[in-house]
């Protein structure tokens, strides 16, 4: 972000900014982990339909994608703390709202409002981890912030369920509440207003322009959320439909998230040694991994549940490392914008993430079953996959760019990744 240059990040340091990011981005989703892993509750409490569960999570990302084109004007002169901290009161506010005035409407309104805080976050955080990490610790900073969403995921999984048995799915929405209230006041104190990169002698920059045909980048980030995210929002509601108890469902999902965690942050540190060149024909790889997965899901929704539960946690796993390259993919192609890079991806990105989980219900309702819902998950990340390779053949980091030549050329457009 902009800077002065006499501002320096606090004496915690770098661990303490990469602590209260990925805090953030796992508390700043909550509401839609509410409906995700609570989905069961929710739906009994309020008389809901799947389209409707579908359309609480999709405004959430919907309007984060709506409000990450603002956001990539703003993130840089209003900083990481600001968008930060205010994106967790506002949160806390409105769960505070949903769980005091239970209804189907006032769900909405929260889960809109915290999706337009959600895009300050996402951008703030990004900013925040690559300001205070050397260039080659980039993708791992971004992946270990963006580790938050499945470690908020795997937390309320195994004790959200639980918890709504005695509290009420209300209950664990004002505990979540009082969390994110927590992180603010934390951020507040740890997160500088303003940080610089490490070791670099100015503030660092964050303004520029956006390489051409950066839209294949969005264009991969909607598709990648198409495909991946009914993994995480109907998951648990699948598997109770298909006669599995609650506490098992949320295990089997729990498993995933929590191993999901650990090896985003080794891939993007296995990665960033590798350097930005074939991360995109990586995360090509990996989407194609999910595809499989996800496959067998669908089939095993037939044959075994075996089967089901063993494409689940693989289908998660790529997911969930998926994720931390898609933004990775997009700080490599633009590293004098990160803020920008960030929030322009993301609008891709959250806009996948309004239409899939609406529609995944819809075809639901609409077929009795979830054969034509999967089919466009598995559809959607398909072409993800493709257009990763689009993007490592015509989006290419400015490093590689600038110092390739005809042998190298060759090299970077090969399969081997």
């Amino acid at each position: 972000m902009s800077g002065t240059g006499r501002d320096r990040p606090p004496a915690t340091g770098r661990l303490a900014v990469l602590v209260v990011c990925t805090a953030a981005m796992g508390l700043g989703c909550a509401p839609t982990f509410l409906v995700g892993y609570l989905g069961p509750d929710v739906r009994a409490s309020l008389d809901l339909s799947g389209a409707q569960l579908g359309l609480l999570v999709g405004l959430f990302y919907g309007a984060t994608g709506v409000t990450s084109m603002v956001v990539s004007r703003l993130v840089d002169p209003w900083g990481a703390r600001v968008c930060i901290v205010g994106d967790q009161l506002l949160v806390a506010l409105v769960l505070t709202a949903a769980a005091l005035r239970p209804g189907f409407g006032t769900l909405a309104v929260a889960s809109a409002l915290a999706g337009a805080g959600y895009a300050f976050a996402n951008a703030g955080t990004s900013l925040a981890v690559t300001s205070v990490s050397l260039p080659e610790q980039a993708g791992a900073a971004v992946a270990t912030k963006t580790a938050g969403i499945p470690l908020g995921a795997t937390l309320l999984a195994l004790t959200g369920l639980p918890l709504a048995g005695v509290l009420g799915w209300e209950g664990v929405a004002l505990c979540l509440a009082a969390l994110l209230a927590v992180n603010a006041v934390a951020g507040w104190v740890l997160l500088p207003r303003t940080v610089r990169r490490r070791g670099d002698a100015g503030p660092l920059p964050t303004s520029g322009r956006l390489p051409r045909r950066f839209g294949w980048v969005v264009l991969a980030s909607f598709l990648y959320v198409l495909g991946s995210q009914p993994l995480f929002s109907w998951l648990v509601i699948t598997l109770v439909d298909a006669g599995v108890s609650r506490s098992v469902a949320g295990a089997i999902s729990a498993t995933g998230t929590a191993l999901g965690a650990v090896v985003m942050v080794l891939a993007a540190r296995r990665a960033d040694r590798a350097g930005p060149r074939h991360r995109a024909v990586t995360a090509a790889a990996v989407a194609s991994a999910s595809v499989a997965g996800t496959a067998l899901v669908w089939i095993g929704g037939h044959v075994a549940l075996g089967v089901l539960v063993i494409g689940a946690v693989v289908a998660i796993l790529a997911d969930l490392v998926g994720s931390g390259f898609a933004h990775a993919v997009a700080i490599d192609r633009a590293p004098q914008a990160v803020g920008k890079a960030t929030a322009v991806m993301s609008s891709g990105y959250y806009l996948g993430a309004l239409v899939s989980p609406l529609v995944f219900g819809a075809a639901a309702d609409a077929t009795g079953s979830y054969d034509a819902s999967w089919a466009v998950t598995v559809t959607a990340m398909t072409c993800c996959a493709l257009c990763l390779l689009v993007v490592h053949r015509w989006v290419r980091p400015p490093e590689a760019g600038r110092a390739a030549g005809p042998a190298e050329t060759s090299a970077a457009l090969s399969p081997r990744g």
